[in-house]
């Protein structure tokens, strides 16, 4: 093999490893980070599939403002109901059931109970993240069937937290203090309140 030979077989030789040590040449490629998970803006709820009285989406429910129903069973009457329930203040607050309300309206009747004149007995209030909601008929008005809607209830996701859309968000009612008034002379009752699945979305 004449020197230039050599030459040329040696040069060969260097600039194969310098690709190959640059990566073959092509500047090198790397796996792009995954998109970062879509921002939730709204609240998504899936009603209870049983349960005797059960918390539903009202459709007047839109975006970031969820509307739920206290709904009662099938049979029965009573003259009031009380609820107490809990979601994750850190993730969603209770609000004036209208829409863009302040805190003046955070329980409605529903479509079963009849208030009568004067001051109602209705009164709701929210420490942080729980719910405390209590409406009752005045005497002498006859038990309401508890077929339908009691009381409704409203809650906002918080804005700007930047949650990911499918984060669950907790939603519960205390056992010991959700209560039905069967009538005006009976002490209030226990009840279960069935709750769906909350989720930001």
């Amino acid at each position: 093999m004449t020197p230039m030979t050599k030459l040329l077989s040696g040069s060969a030789v260097l600039a194969l490893a310098t690709l190959l040590g640059c990566g073959g040449g092509g500047g090198g490629s790397s796996t792009p980070a995954p998109a970062p998970p879509a921002t939730a803006t709204s609240l998504a709820y899936v009603d209870p599939a049983s349960g005797t009285y059960k918390l539903v989406k009202n459709a007047s429910s839109s975006g970031s403002h969820l509307v739920l129903d206290l709904v009662g069973p099938s049979t029965g009457t009573a003259m009031g109901v009380s609820i107490t329930l809990s979601t994750d203040a850190a993730k969603a607050t209770w609000v004036d059931v209208p829409a863009g309300g302040t805190t003046a309206v955070l329980m409605q009747n529903g479509t079963q109970f009849t208030l009568g004149s004067g001051t109602p007995i209705q009164k709701a209030k929210a420490t942080s993240g729980v719910l405390q909601a209590t409406i009752a008929q005045k005497d002498p008005t006859a038990p309401a069937s508890l077929n339908g809607p009691l009381l409704r209830v409203a809650l906002d996701l918080k804005s700007g937290l930047g949650l990911a859309q499918g984060t669950a968000i907790t939603l519960s009612a205390d056992a010991a203090k959700c209560q039905v008034l069967t009538d005006k002379a009976s002490n209030p009752t226990a009840i279960t309140v069935s709750v769906g699945t909350l989720t930001a979305q």
